[in-house]
């Protein structure tokens, strides 16, 4: 098998471009410290293009599911929670412009408005339009026009295609098995299984990886089931993502419906980490892959 999964490499390369933009944004630095983002992606997009967000909503969250090469600063401000921000927090950071969701912002776009330039996104586009990855490409770019480094994107998007083209090539060497992604929720039996239209499962697809799951796509692209939806996809190979030290996923072990599961009984599920965002920006997608490379390449 030629291809290699090689972390190293993939930490190396976002370094280079985060040193790339980090020297490019140093040199007006002025005009790009005035950027609040209201959603973790957002604030994603900005790190990525080398802007440091000056305000983001819920950065204890933020840090706690986001685990992306470049760090978020330290010296931004936390603007209260991506549901409900401080509109008072935002306002005394003077900043240039803000960037939320439709979902949860549009009730306060007249007041954002008045504080700064704002724009909404949405990430969740009606099933049969835009799928969440389609759409997650062509905010990047919008940020990163917004922003004056619509160069910088261009080439982040193309770093992403270039790992996707790789991993493709590799993958399809390695198994034709069919994926079940799925991620525990924490303080619940459910889970939710990923539908194709979503970014994480559109990141699989490219990467020659087919979906397991054939529920109706969702808005959000996943479907919440419960444990007796697993057995008619046991076959699969599962790769999840369940909260650290969460009493309901050790609870679920000792399910016996959970132990008979065929990807159980040979050992065909890993997990992703607890910080493997699904629902990120060009960053959280390589870090998707490169996570997903090392699940389906390890030895037995």
């Amino acid at each position: 098998m030629n291809y290699r999964y090689n972390r190293r490499n993939f930490l190396l390369a976002a370094s280079a471009v985060a040193i790339a933009t980090g020297c490019q944004s140093r040199s007006t630095q002025s005009d790009r410290q005035g950027f609040v983002a209201l959603e973790w992606v957002y604030a994603e997009n900005l790190l990525a293009l080398g802007i440091a967000p000056k305000g983001l909503a819920d950065i204890r969250g933020y840090q706690q599911y986001v685990n992306i090469p470049t760090a978020l600063n330290s010296n931004t401000t936390d603007v209260g929670t991506r549901q409900e921000p401080s509109l008072e927090a935002i306002a005394s950071l003077n900043p240039q412009m803000i960037f939320g969701t439709q979902l949860r912002h549009e009730t306060i776009y007249q007041d954002l408005s008045k504080i700064a330039s704002t724009k909404l996104y949405n990430p969740y586009p009606e099933p049969g339009q835009l799928d969440q990855f389609q759409e997650m490409e062509q905010t990047f770019l919008s940020i990163a026009e917004l922003t004056n480094q619509r160069s910088q994107g261009e080439q982040v998007l193309a770093q992403l295609r270039d790992r996707l083209s790789q991993a493709s090539k590799g993958l399809s060497r390695v198994s034709d098995r069919p994926i079940l992604l799925g991620q525990f929720l924490g303080n619940t039996p459910q889970l939710r299984l990923f539908t194709d239209n979503s970014m994480a499962m559109r990141i699989l697809n490219q990467m020659s990886l087919r979906n397991a799951w054939q529920g109706q796509p969702d808005r959000y692209g996943f479907n919440t089931v419960w444990l007796e939806a697993l057995p008619a996809v046991q076959k699969a190979h599962f790769l999840y993502i369940a909260p650290e030290n969460d009493a309901e996923f050790k609870k679920l072990q000792n399910n016996p419906i959970w132990q008979g599961l065929e990807f159980v009984r040979e050992n065909r599920l890993t997990s992703l980490g607890s910080d493997t965002w699904l629902f990120g920006g060009p960053l959280s997608a390589q870090v998707i892959v490169e996570r997903v490379i090392a699940a389906l390449t390890k030895k037995p």
